[in-house]
């Protein structure tokens, strides 16, 4: 269970001076028609007493001034119970006294009672205050972003002095209006003063110099990180005028937000630094990528075409079309790494342009079949197209993704090995899956879909950039679809299976 902090315990919603007069007039009334009745039932004595009542409660309820207002029911005991009855006159000096006796304990009772009172409104007071700064403290630990902060000063205030209220942040250009409570409405004059408040760090008073036309008081807040920012409270306008010792709940409150101001701003610096960091880290992953895999293929081409050059005389046919075929096949490895460097600085930089059409699943699996080429030289490849679905896809990326599948299959299963490849479809979307017979994937398999990461080391897995699934991820995402990975359950191996929306008869 929590205690709900917004409303201080045992203080009720202040009545209007209409409705606390009022209230006093009914509790006069109330007490006289009791001593009337006494009067005639018993004859009581000292039914003086009962009048005390009223100024009692009036003063404990409502303050001094219905308090004194009460004691104006002597004059219905006078004219009710004092002869001469239903007039003002007093014969008798013993009644002169006893009204004057009345009215000097009800004017004492009053003050006693109005003093006492004063006292509570005064503690109810400072705990709401508290508990305003509670909520406070609370709130800015929870602010996520500056706006948030701001938001949670502005209520504060208001509640701390009754009053509209606002906070303005200094953005480097210019002091923003980024949080108002209790309507508050900040005039050209009042932005102003917050200006002159903050440069000059020092507080203004609204109606005063330097700006008579300001309707709020403001003060400046300048953090320790150089944090700006400008608090503005209407204090004419608070119920009880400008209250005393207002600088002191003030400074709370700008200690308070100048603390969370600079928590944002080393959150941000640290965010940015973890970025920087990260950047430096994704650029010696690629450094070391393309200084490794890149330059094992180009080493073979350049020491195969050297060979040529050089020794040509003493290779018949046979050899040189296999150092040939060595030279093409190492020129294919370069540009499919060169290609999937590409393809990711295209996803990284947002530049991926999706034109979606409707297509056959088994032509998008033919095309992709023909595209991949000799990766998949040596590999028995087994289609297994069902009721091909047809599908709403971009055909250029679902290739790309595609073929990097198959790529990837080709590269860790062992040569000669089935790559099985199935169309279906479940409701909306349609699907293609891959089944290789390689050694699976390590667990767990969604890190391998960030970039440059190829399992755990040392799983003696084949070389590349570590790109391929990743690029698989943001293209079938980017057409709407989506990848889903797992190890065979029947047997030793990976599959793979891309999922695309499928085309309506509406799809142009």
């Amino acid at each position: 269970m929590t205690m709900d902090v917004d409303t201080a315990p045992g203080r009720d919603a202040p009545l209007s001076t209409i409705a606390r007069y009022g209230l006093t007039a009914v509790l006069v009334c109330v007490a006289t028609l009791a001593a009337v009745l006494f009067d005639q039932l018993t004859q009581a004595p000292n039914l003086s007493l009962v009048f005390v009542l009223p100024v009692v409660i009036a003063a404990a309820s409502f303050g001094w001034g219905p308090a004194v207002a009460a004691a104006g029911g002597a004059l219905a005991f006078n004219f009710f119970l004092i002869a001469p009855r239903y007039t003002l006159r007093v014969n008798s000096p013993e009644n002169i006294w006893a009204l004057a006796l009345l009215l000097a304990t009800a004017a004492l009772v009053s003050a006693v009672a109005g003093q006492s009172r004063r006292r509570a409104e005064a503690a109810w007071q400072a705990a709401d205050q508290a508990l305003a700064l509670q909520a406070l403290a609370k709130s800015l630990m929870a602010a996520t972003s500056r706006t948030e902060i701001a938001e949670a000063g502005a209520g504060a205030l208001s509640r701390v002095f009754g009053a509209p209220a606002a906070v303005l942040l200094d953005t480097g250009e210019d002091l923003e209006i980024a949080a108002v409570a209790a309507g508050a409405d900040l005039t050209p004059a009042d932005q102003e003063a917050a200006r002159w408040a903050l440069a000059s760090r020092l507080p203004t008073r609204g109606g005063a110099y330097p700006v008579e036309q300001a309707g709020f008081d403001f003060w400046p807040i300048m953090s320790s990180q150089r944090q700006g920012a400008a608090l503005g409270v209407g204090l004419e306008s608070a119920p009880d005028g400008r209250p005393d010792g207002a600088e002191r709940l003030i400074d709370i409150v700008r200690g308070y937000i100048a603390v969370a101001l600079d928590r944002e701003y080393l959150a941000d610096q640290a965010l940015g630094a973890r970025l920087e960091s990260e950047s430096q880290r994704l650029k010696g992953d690629l450094l070391a990528a393309v200084s490794h895999d890149l330059k094992t293929p180009l080493s073979t081409i350049l020491f195969t075409l050297q060979s040529l050059q050089k020794f040509s005389d003493r290779y018949d046919r046979s050899a040189r079309a296999e150092l040939l075929a060595i030279a093409e096949k190492e020129t294919a490895r370069l540009g499919g790494l060169v290609s999937n460097l590409l393809e990711m600085g295209r996803l990284d930089a947002e530049a991926v342009v999706v034109r979606p059409e409707a297509i056959a699943a088994d032509v998008l699996v033919t095309g992709t079949l023909e595209r991949a080429g000799s990766a998949l030289d040596g590999y028995e490849v087994k289609l297994d197209a069902g009721t091909a679905p047809m599908l709403l896809a971009d055909p250029q990326l679902a290739e790309t993704a595609l073929a990097n599948v198959l790529q990837n299959a080709a590269k860790y299963a062992a040569a000669g090995s089935c790559i099985q490849v199935r169309i279906g479809a479940d409701y909306s979307a349609g699907w293609i899956e891959i089944e290789d017979e390689g050694p699976g994937f390590p667990e767990p398999i969604e890190p391998l879909f960030e970039k440059f990461v190829r399992g755990v080391p040392g799983d003696g897995r084949a070389p590349g950039t570590g790109l391929g699934l990743a690029i698989v991820r943001g293209f079938m995402q980017a057409q709407g679809g989506q990848v889903e990975a797992a190890n065979r359950s029947d047997r030793s191996g990976a599959r793979v299976r891309l999922i695309l929306p499928l085309a309506t008869d509406k799809t142009p």
